[in-house]
């Protein structure tokens, strides 16, 4: 059981609006208060988002603002159809399927910065896994100078310091997770660490994301706040996408095109872009 004196968000569906879900958050043992508001797109008020997975983290008290967001396309497949399935068509082609991509990023903001996550498939043994890279400097070093405050925030290229991450899952066949710091970055070289628990996913009508605190004094990224969008809206895309795929996930019903194809991957069959 998961100790209540650790930071944890609870994903609670709203009643009025299934669309959006309320974070609340507890630390201590105290009473649960919201923290963030989860918005998935709604394509009848955006068209822009027909035909794409999109979910943003915004202020529960001020809808406007907007700390975070994922915004997903599919790839697209020809499925592979048996001669008996071609023959029941007149041997018209079928129409490709989308399939779920094996990688997305999260847009954070003020300072802007892209977070991407890539999925590692579990093998024998192995469950899966999505590994992403947090900046360990995120804000200006203090300044006098005018032109130094003017600047933007340094940006996370590639030779910028960077802390490993990856979501895990428990087991092959459990819809919990667990994220692990994994080691260090700095251009394309990468130092491998012991995982050191970061955070806990525990699946269910209300998700819970438990932050371990006391490992954090190990978590050399200066934007906290930063870290606890990408955990959260990290594990939320996972389990939309991966875990328990939401319906029509892509927001594509009504316009003729196939469901998505559960747990399929990229492969090497003709795809169209």
């Amino acid at each position: 059981m998961i100790d209540d004196s650790l930071p944890t968000f609870q994903f609670r569906a709203s009643s009025d609006d299934p669309d959006l879900s309320v974070l609340f958050f507890s630390h201590n043992g105290s009473e649960p208060t919201p923290e963030y508001v989860l918005k998935r797109a709604d394509p009848a008020s955006q068209p822009s988002c027909r035909g794409n997975y999109a979910v943003g983290l915004v202020d529960p008290f001020g809808p406007g603002v907007v700390y975070g967001e994922v915004m997903v396309s599919p790839e697209w497949q020809q499925p592979s159809l048996s001669a008996a399935e071609i023959r029941a068509q007149n041997g018209v082609a079928a129409p490709p399927v989308p399939i779920v991509p094996d990688t997305f990023s999260v847009q954070l903001y003020d300072p802007d910065q892209t977070v991407s996550f890539k999925m590692v498939p579990g093998s024998w043994g192995k469950s899966d896994a999505w590994e992403f890279e947090m900046p360990t400097r995120s804000f200006r070093l203090p300044s006098a100078s005018q032109l130094d405050r003017q600047r933007d925030p340094p940006p996370a290229g590639d030779l910028a310091p960077k802390v490993m991450f990856k979501w895990k899952r428990d087991s092959r066949l459990s819809k919990d997770m667990t994220c692990y710091l994994v080691g260090r970055s700095l251009g394309r070289h990468k130092s491998k660490e012991p995982d050191i628990t970061v955070a806990l996913f525990k699946q269910g009508r209300d998700s819970l994301v438990t932050i371990y605190e006391p490992n954090l004094q190990r978590v050399e990224v200066e934007d906290r706040k930063g870290l606890d969008i990408v955990l959260l809206l990290g594990a939320e895309v996972i389990r939309d996408l991966y875990l328990s795929p939401r319906s029509d996930v892509f927001n594509m019903m009504g316009h003729g095109l196939a469901r998505v194809r559960k747990g399929s991957r990229p492969s090497t069959s003709p795809h169209h872009n």
